[in-house]
């Protein structure tokens, strides 16, 4: 049986305050001493599992998945997931940029990633039987965390190689996502996104249609190199903006993302 392992005080010289940590073990963990594993780094780590610590009623319910696509072979490996719970301003940890020349925040997404790549990442690989190197390591967050993900894949793809942003905030400070990915990384990358086409909001009197500017993005991928087998996109019909809807697309996420063969979404 798999299982969820709870850290309340990791540490971080970064962070300056213990924040929780959830690590789920699939149920071959401990079966098998000299397995090792690859290892899914999640954003927003209190949503994620399907499990009585959890902040909200409704998750990702990604232990739950992960489990069935085990248990049914739909799943090449087995990974291990480390879900960490974001600090007290979210909304600063995982923006990379101020949202506009005139907006009043503090982005320290570039801190969250020095946090992930200095102390979360070297702990899962002291601590827990992981494989190493991009095509075993995965970062992925919902919306501000998919924008952070797209922010983490694109600065260090010596670790992250497979990033799953889902309904990611690619308007963020004017789309300047679309800069930072200017051009191909020559490191191995994969990349899935999706969005729900209900998902649209007006941010300082702006409507923004999400489905369409994430569309734009992946034709932008595209067109500077990324094949259709390196960078996936899922719109979904009538989707919305809420952990239902991302768990309802995870299996699809896990299927596109994290398996290496053609199997279909």
């Amino acid at each position: 049986m798999s299982k969820i392992v709870i850290d309340d005080h990791f540490y971080s010289p970064l962070d300056r305050f213990e924040r929780t940590v959830r690590i789920y073990l699939p149920s071959s963990y401990d079966k098998d001493n000299d397995r090792r594993y690859p290892v899914i780094y999640m954003t927003d780590g209190q949503n994620v599992f399907e499990h009585p610590r959890t902040i909200r009623k409704d998750t990702w319910q990604v232990n739950v998945t992960l489990d069935k696509m085990i248990e049914e072979g739909s799943l090449e490996r087995e990974w291990l997931v480390c879900a960490i719970d974001h600090e007290i301003d979210r909304f600063a940890e995982y923006t990379p940029w101020p949202y506009s020349a005139r907006a009043i925040n503090d982005p320290r997404g570039r801190k969250f990633l020095n946090n992930l790549t200095e102390f979360f990442v070297p702990y899962m690989n002291t601590h827990y039987r992981t494989l190493t190197g991009p095509e075993n390591t995965a970062i992925i967050g919902s919306s501000l965390g998919g924008l952070i993900a797209l922010f983490c894949g694109r600065e260090r793809p010596d670790v992250f190689g497979r990033i799953g942003a889902v309904s990611p905030s690619i308007a963020w400070a004017d789309g300047r996502t679309f800069e930072h990915w200017k051009n191909k990384l020559e490191t191995w990358t994969k990349i899935y996104m999706d969005m729900g086409t209900n998902e649209n909001y007006t941010f300082e009197g702006i409507l923004y249609d999400m489905s369409k500017k994430l569309e734009d993005f992946y034709e932008h991928l595209r067109h500077i190199g990324y094949a259709d087998y390196e960078v996936m996109i899922n719109i979904e019909k009538d989707g919305n903006h809420y952990e239902t809807d991302w768990a309802r697309r995870f299996p699809t996420l896990c299927r596109l993302l994290l398996n290496d063969n053609k199997l279909n979404a």
